[in-house]
């Protein structure tokens, strides 16, 4: 399977078309953590009613896109009009959400060198300052488009390496990319992933909270299918805003977005509960360092308050599917999955059925597992649990 946009971590293919293979036309399937968008894909693909919500803004486009149909012919009409204008208008360019940031400006002045930097200017100014006349899909690929030149392994608009999983470091420091010239080759790498004429529904998909489904009714949803951030698996926004400076976010609204994402290394500012106390006792977590049951703590309360969340939309009689990984903390196992169930039955699900996935070295939606990298040493099973209302 082609993707449209690199992405740190997916659901696997197959997981998404399990769980999706007993719906019928008419009924809805949420995915609250879209991420990537795969079980959004997968629905729009099998004419399956599908609505996604991501924190991440990056991850809302890239699932939006990636279960849009359009029409190519005006999608490349949008990028030939594109590059005409940066390449031949006069327009004074201002930015904002950087000219007048000091911090974001100097973000970019370190990431990006001199030629990408003007050039990247030009195209951020017709796709979001003052963006060019074309209908909001066509705008969402063209940015999409754009962002596959930064989120990469190797660096081409940027001086980093590795952003595409979410690590990036800067290798180079000088760089005679053509974001100009690479754009169409993207955007024809971007079609042939997405395969548009395969598209039979499009999906819905909003930025917002997964822990307050405000653009969802209660009990309107036949199915949930979804995947958790792993607690301090992947900091999906230390790559992702390196494009999104480009797309109108400042560093300081990057910021406030990944403190407040699930799964984030942050901490309650209040004491642990004696209720969660005995639940780090029969975990086997008393070994933690008080900062780290903080920050388990604030991870199971964001828990709570989705499966709460979950709950409420779905059907009476309805499934919803999390695969969630288990991860450690400063070499402590952490078992994740049970932190969910115990969450998903303080919200009112019952837990009908779980199973574990080994989580293959070579599997192309995750970060190659290496010896001595950390991230192996965090992520090594996922389990999928299945929960009824």
């Amino acid at each position: 399977m082609k993707y449209i946009h690199p992405f740190p971590a997916r659901m696997a293919p197959e997981i998404a078309l399990e769980k999706l293979k007993n719906l019928r036309a008419g009924q809805v399937v949420l995915d609250p953590m879209a991420g990537s968008g795969m079980v959004l894909s997968q629905a729009a693909r099998n004419g399956i009613a599908a609505i996604g919500i991501d924190i991440d803004p990056l991850a809302e486009l890239i699932s939006r896109v990636g279960s849009t149909s359009v029409d190519e012919n005006e999608v490349r009409a949008g990028l030939e009009m594109l590059l005409d204008r940066c390449q031949s208008e006069k327009d004074q360019v201002y930015l904002p959400w950087i000219d007048e940031d000091i911090k974001t400006k100097n973000f970019i002045d370190f990431w990006f060198a001199p030629k990408q930097k003007e050039q990247l200017r030009q195209l951020s100014f017709y796709l979001h300052a003052q963006p060019i006349n074309v209908s909001e899909i066509v705008l969402s690929l063209l940015k999409v488009t754009l962002s596959r030149l930064i989120i990469t392994k190797e660096p081409k608009a940027s001086l980093a390496r590795d952003t595409a999983h979410s690590r990036p470091h800067r290798t180079i420091h000088k760089n005679d990319f053509n974001v100009f010239g690479a754009m169409r080759f993207s955007l024809n790498h971007l079609l042939r992933a997405l395969d548009a004429s395969s598209i039979k529904l499009n999906a819905r998909t909003y930025v917002g909270d997964a822990r307050k489904l405000t653009v969802v009714k209660s009990n309107s949803v036949d199915c949930i299918v979804t995947s958790p951030p792993y607690l301090n698996a992947i900091d999906y926004m230390r790559g992702h805003r390196l494009s999104l400076v480009w797309l109108g976010y400042s560093l300081d609204d990057l910021r406030k977005i990944r403190i407040s994402e699930i799964g984030a290394e942050g901490a309650l500012n209040d004491t642990i509960s004696s209720k969660f106390s005995d639940i780090l006792h029969n975990l086997g977590l008393d070994l933690l360092e008080c900062k780290s049951k903080y920050m388990l703590a604030r991870y199971f309360s964001d828990l709570i308050r989705q499966t709460k969340e979950a709950y409420r939309v779905l059907k009476n009689n309805s499934k919803a599917t999390y695969v969630i990984g288990n991860s450690t903390i400063r070499g402590i196992y952490i078992q994740n999955n049970k932190l969910l169930k115990l969450a998903g039955i303080s919200a009112g699900f019952e837990v009908v059925h779980e199973t574990t996935r080994e989580i293959p070295d070579s599997r192309r939606y995750m970060p190659m597992m290496v010896v001595g990298n950390n991230l192996a040493k965090r992520m090594r099973t996922e389990h999928v649990i299945d929960f009824k209302k």
